[in-house]
């Protein structure tokens, strides 16, 4: 009879990384693109109504900017995973109105998806950037910070890209479900929103407007369109891809979660999970501070998961050796 060994999932995010002293968040990747690619940068962002100080002006003070830098973090990059997957589509609309005003109606549908894949074309570089900064962050100094996790034989869902679990616990059992830097992961970076109900609804607005001739329309609905399929991180894909990791929970009685927050774009992986563990396996989840606390504790209440001798929560500083 083949033995079974119970085990324990651990569930890694973007906290985990940041506890050993590495600056993954979205800020610095942010930073990366004004350095390599301003362009891109400014024409992102505009996309989310953000347009950057001019320094040149009389006004333009380095208070004012910290001021401007907090409120793009905030509205952007502190979440940007699940707040790119919303840019301000109606301005786009609107924006086609000023682009053919003159223009001979003749072939205008062509003319127009030209311009807008000139307008939106950057937005297909955003992964191969992603790749290029995630390379370039150091792990060589990282630390362990946790001596229980050197050489675990759990299993490991990484939402991370970096090494830290290979490389500073020598742990093998990882998977990196959205991909990693190329020394332990054959997939490239995926970064990307689950915003898949407005790709379809506009699909469907530019089908109808197609339907009655309104060609301009047709084409800046189908250009949106495009542009958030550009950005979209097919969640249900990278399950199916790697279905044999998700069917080995079976196995696991205890689910451990630290440094993830469980964001919109990940819900899909949890609910996965939880359907795939063991019915009566007991979760520790570990929270940084007050939002990530209310944003876990949100998911698994939506999810049935509510039972306090089932799921404790405890403040992540308790995970780390002292």
């Amino acid at each position: 009879m083949e033995v079974v060994f119970i085990k324990t999932l651990y569930i890694i995010g973007n906290g985990f990384d940041i506890a050993h002293n590495l600056d993954t968040r979205y800020w610095r990747f942010r930073e990366h693109l004004e350095a390599v690619d301003p362009y891109f940068l400014r024409m992102f962002e505009g996309l989310y109504n953000i347009q950057p100080l001019d320094d040149t002006e009389p006004w333009y003070t380095q208070e004012a900017q910290e001021r401007w830098d907090k409120t793009v973090n905030n509205d952007l990059w502190s979440a940007f995973e699940d707040k790119m997957g919303r840019p301000n589509t109606t301005e786009m609309v609107e924006q086609s109105e000023c682009v053919t005003e003159g223009m001979p109606m003749v072939n205008i549908r062509d003319h127009m998806d030209i311009y807008w894949k000139e307008q939106f074309g950057f937005v297909s570089k955003l992964q191969s950037y992603v790749k290029e900064w995630i390379e370039s962050v150091d792990t060589d100094s990282v630390e362990c910070r946790r001596k229980a996790l050197k050489d675990s034989d759990d299993i490991f869902l990484n939402f991370n890209y970096t090494d830290i679990l290979e490389k500073v616990y020598g742990i093998e059992d990882v998977l990196h479900i959205h991909g990693g830097v190329s020394s332990v992961c054959d997939i490239p970076p995926i970064m990307g929103h689950c915003n898949k109900r407005d790709i379809q609804q506009h699909r469907l607005w530019a089908k109808e407007a197609d339907e009655v001739y309104s060609e301009v329309e047709a084409s800046v609905l189908d250009a949106v369109a495009d542009y958030l399929e550009e950005i979209y991180k097919d969640t249900r894909e990278r399950i199916f891809l790697n279905k044999y990791f998700f069917e080995r929970l079976q196995n696991v009685n205890h689910v451990v979660v630290i440094g993830w927050s469980a964001g919109d774009v990940d819900i899909p992986y949890l609910k996965e999970i939880i359907s795939k563990v063991d019915e009566s396996a007991t979760w520790t989840v570990y929270w940084y501070d007050d939002i990530s606390y209310n944003s876990l504790q949100k998911a698994f209440i939506n999810e049935g998961i509510t039972d306090k001798k089932r799921i404790h929560y405890i403040q992540s500083n308790e995970f780390w050796d002292k």
